[in-house]
């Protein structure tokens, strides 16, 4: 092998294996336990990375206006429940695997 491919294949390498230990399990009890009431979105986001699913919903009373988010974060470790209102943590709920409740058929 040549030393440039040599050279790029370590490097490819080292990159790999220092994004994969930034992308461990962080959705765990402990990472639950860090997150507080008035913590900003951005901040829940930099403890769990992406959220799985997330939905917005805006309401206007009077003059101000309200954004509600609810953001879902799931692996096989459990489910993070957070709501936020105008970009601050309100509540949160954490469900070990198998107990997060399922949705209501209608």
């Amino acid at each position: 092998m040549k030393r440039s491919t040599l050279s790029r294949t370590l490097l490819a390498a080292a990159c790999a294996a220092a994004l994969g230990a930034g992308c461990g399990p962080r959705i765990t009890a402990e990472n639950y336990q860090r997150i507080t009431t008035g913590m900003s979105e951005g901040k829940v986001g930099d403890l769990l990375g992406m959220p799985s699913e997330s939905r917005n919903m805006t309401v206007r009373v009077q003059d101000a206006a309200f954004t509600n988010t609810q953001s879902t974060w799931r692996n096989d470790k459990g489910t993070i429940v957070v709501v936020f209102l105008n970009g601050e943590v309100q509540s949160k709920v954490y469900y070990r695997p198998g107990e997060e409740p399922r949705p209501e058929r209608r």
